[in-house]
């Protein structure tokens, strides 16, 4: 089977504006050229690109998306391809959003979700230590701030902002040792299939620069015990919120002062991932949805 992808590698940011007209901005775009060059090696041997301008593909591809959202789906319509059957854009947003991560037990022990300023203020006022916020819906470490002292104002203007739209992740800000990565992909019935488990190289800001496989003894017994046990449950969550399709699971070995420690679900990434191609036993090409 042949497929025609839509690489919207921006899918976190219209999913997070799903009931508003979204325009991505040049900036952005330019950007995501950028960094989305390794997605490419998602595409099989005869897969096509639809690129805005492009000729439409030959009759007999299926359409695929990075992240099958309601302009992707749009875009392959226009470009004359039946989209492989997908997730409502409601389950999408739902799983991707940090909130269903969080719920799922996800993130450090210390992970909080933030809806309202005041509860906010008062942490971060006693606060003795520096915290990681983060926007539910973003991804490639934007949507991020660090908390280490007072907050000017013009922060506060993006963290109500943030929490008007969204709501805030706020979990302490450590400093990962190694970072990990675990694909799998679900299918609509709920059967699942998993990967192998993967080393990530990321920018201090949390930007992916590159994955490879984890080699024998790098992680632990116990923290490989943990990840696929968080990958299976993710896997059924997933099914049970109406959601299909490929996802990845980000984990990470971490320092914290003298504290050392492993946290086996920080991200839940229901779509494609740059690493996927890498981690999944099998080419996307060979998965089939129909």
């Amino acid at each position: 089977m042949t497929f025609a992808w839509v690489l919207n590698l921006d899918a976190e940011v219209e999913l997070s504006r799903l009931n508003f007209a979204y325009v991505p901005r040049s900036k952005l775009l330019q950007q995501l050229e950028l960094y989305g060059q390794g997605s490419r090696a998602l595409l099989g041997p005869q897969d096509v690109l639809v690129e805005p301008g492009a000729a439409p593909p030959p009759h007999g591809f299926v359409g695929r998306a990075w992240c099958p959202t309601p302009q992707a789906v749009s875009r392959l319509h226009a470009a004359g391809v039946e989209p492989e059957p997908h997730p409502e854009a409601a389950a999408l947003r739902r799983v991707n959003h940090r909130l269903f991560a969080h719920q799922a037990g996800g993130g450090l022990p210390e992970q909080r979700y933030f809806t309202e300023r005041a509860p906010l203020e008062a942490l971060l006022r006693r606060a003795e230590r520096a915290w990681l916020l983060k926007r539910p819906l973003a991804f490639a470490g934007r949507g991020q701030m660090r908390f280490y002292g007072p907050i000017s104002d013009k922060q506060w203007s993006w963290l109500d902002v943030s929490l008007a739209q969204d709501g805030l992740i706020v979990e302490p800000l450590v400093t990962p040792t190694l970072e990990v990565s675990l694909h799998g992909f679900v299918w609509q019935r709920g059967r699942f299939e998993l990967g192998r488990a993967c080393v990530q190289e990321v920018s201090e800001r949390g930007v992916f620069r590159g994955l490879r496989l984890a080699v024998a003894g790098e992680l632990g017994s116990a923290e490989a015990a943990s990840l696929f046990e968080q990958a299976e449950r993710v896997a059924g969550l997933l099914h049970a919120a109406g959601y299909f399709g490929p996802f990845g699971i980000d984990a990470y070995r971490y320092r914290l002062g003298d504290t050392r420690g492993f946290c086996a679900l920080s991200e839940i990434n229901a779509r494609y991932t740059m690493g996927f191609a890498i981690g999944f036993p099998r080419k996307p090409a060979e998965l089939s949805l129909l």
